[in-house]
């Protein structure tokens, strides 16, 4: 049998126009993602539009808004990114539109739902007294029930969950804290991807007394300085000063720190506690309203109290020398009874930790400083004093120190000094000084349990006081848990434990406890030491 006559469309072809999708499908590649993080989504058709009067076109059903639009080929994909929710989307073979068409002249796909995770957390108060309950609440961008997700409330000054929530995109509950601290709190929703809120800083009031008396135990002027762990400009409450009978020193202060001035006379040791509370209410009249005002004498109690530091007595001033030698066994003769006949009975001593450029201290003296009760203000130097660069130096310092430390039985809490010279011919490289190194000293000695101590020069602006100053202000734990001792200002004349200056030396600019003072370098004489002046709070070391 022979084939038929081929039979040819009565119209060209090309005339019938190419054949429209009758199949369209869209996929995402995720079903949840960040806030603001992208999700591709992609339309797929059987056919290409390129060359008809359609187009594949996406839409976010939700807010009404198209995302992609393509006029060529069977495949439209578009990064699509969303602030919050859940989203709902639809793909289109259409005539271009800027609105989602209806399917009577358009073929529609599959919805596809992506939900945008973000987490928020707010607290109904943010400063409260020790024991007082606050309400923190999470919310989520969308109900965590239907993607099998947690919103949880979490603190991360703790390291644990406060609570959680299975469902609904809200979850509330009440926290309180016995004792004063800084706790930051966070949103979270669990499952990949997560999301963690901003936190919010929530702070159980706690205060700290500083009580310091520039001079002898015999009396003088008492420098008292209260410090809150909050700003209290914003809160009802006020900070305050008392001393041992309950009487109000001086004024109260509307900020995280007050600092006043008493007087003692020497008969007694007064004590003084520190207060956080609440100006009394009332109606006074023009006098009253002048001295209840803030920075003004309050002779009235405060009320409304939401915690005491504990009681302190004032600190007082040491006097001390450090030296090169050794204070006895020395073969240039015995140093200790040379400078308690020429210049006074020294209150403690800086000595040397290891053998490096100076002896270090020998047993003989640690047990003379027992006899004696001299406190002994440890020092570690390295063989090369331009040597303060780096974070691993000044930890590998720090290494060497509390090893040292330990095998002549300091025991944790007391000061450990690196000794940082000024830059000059002898330690050129001291001009390098920097915060990597001051971090890695600190790190390394008070990881170990002991007190970070640096010896430097406290004068503002310069090499160590402005490492110190870039340091922490990046660390701010650092300027709390450290001690300095500035060898400046160096003074000229003839001192003794009797006449020595008033204690002044010179500050950094910024924060940190300056509580020793090299105020003068040996001349060189029979008794070749520095003399010293410490705060009675500097953690001493005394032998037994």
């Amino acid at each position: 049998m022979s084939a038929g006559p081929a039979i040819a469309p009565s119209v060209p072809v090309d005339s019938l126009g190419a054949r429209l999708p009758d199949e369209l499908t869209l996929t995402s590649d995720t079903e949840a993602v960040r806030a603001g993080k992208p999700a591709l989504l992609t339309a797929t058709t059987n056919a290409t539009v390129t060359g008809t009067d359609r187009a594949i076109e996406i839409f976010d059903q939700t807010s009404g808004t198209l995302v992609a639009a393509c006029a060529q080929g069977s495949q439209c994909s578009v990064a699509y990114a969303a602030t919050s929710g859940v989203h709902e989307f639809a793909a289109f073979v259409t005539p271009p539109t800027t609105t989602a068409p209806n399917n009577a002249v358009a073929l529609p796909s599959n919805h596809v739902s992506v939900g945008w995770l973000d987490s928020a957390i707010a607290a109904n108060r943010t400063v409260v007294g020790p024991g007082q309950a606050i309400t923190v609440t999470a919310t989520s961008t969308f109900d965590v029930q239907k993607s099998g997700r947690w919103l949880e409330i979490y603190d991360l000054s703790a390291g644990a969950r406060v609570t959680y929530c299975s469902r609904g995109t809200v979850c509330t509950t009440t926290m309180k804290q016995t004792t004063g601290g800084v706790h930051q709190i966070v949103g979270y929703i669990t499952g990949k991807p997560e999301a963690v809120s901003t936190p919010v800083n929530v702070t159980w009031l706690r205060v700290s007394l500083a009580a310091t008396s520039i001079g002898p135990k015999s009396g003088g002027t008492v420098n008292l300085r209260a410090t809150a762990n909050a700003d209290l400009s914003g809160t009802p409450w006020v900070l305050g000063i008392y001393d041992q009978n309950g009487n109000l020193v001086d004024h109260v202060c509307k900020s995280a720190t007050c600092t006043v001035q008493a007087w003692m006379d020497g008969s007694s040791n007064p004590a003084y506690t520190a207060v956080i509370g609440a100006l009394p209410q009332g109606k006074p009249g023009l006098i009253e309203r002048i001295t209840h005002a803030v920075g003004a004498p309050t002779p009235q109690p405060l009320v409304d109290i939401q915690t005491r530091s504990t009681p302190v007595e004032p600190t007082h001033l040491l006097w001390g020398v450090d030296s090169c030698k050794a204070f006895t066994g020395d073969s240039t003769g015995e140093l200790f009874y040379a400078v308690a006949k020429k210049l006074g009975t020294p209150d403690f001593w800086g000595r040397y930790l290891t053998d490096t450029v100076c002896p270090g201290i020998s047993s003989n003296e640690v047990s003379m400083a027992a006899r004696y009760h001299l406190g002994i203000l440890p020092i570690y130097n390295d063989y090369n004093c331009s040597d303060v660069r780096y974070y691993e130096t000044g930890q590998a310092y720090a290494v060497a120190a509390v090893a040292a430390a330990k095998r002549l039985g300091i025991p944790a809490g007391r000061v450990i000094a690196i000794d940082i010279e000024p830059p000059g011919d002898a330690c050129p490289g001291a001009a390098n000084v920097d915060s990597g190194f001051i971090e890695g000293w600190f790190d390394g000695i008070h990881d170990a349990g002991y007190v970070p101590t640096y010896y430097g020069n406290g004068t503002s602006g310069t090499e160590f006081a402005s490492a110190w100053c870039a340091t922490v202000s990046k660390y701010p734990n650092i300027a709390t848990d450290s001690d300095l001792w500035s060898f400046q200002p160096s003074l000229l004349g003839s001192f003794s434990k009797v006449w020595n200056p008033g204690y002044g030396p010179y500050d950094t600019g910024c924060a940190g406890n300056m509580l020793a003072w090299q105020y003068v370098l040996s001349a060189g004489a029979v008794v070749d030491v520095d003399q010293d002046e410490a705060i009675s709070s500097l953690p001493l070391w005394y032998p037994s």
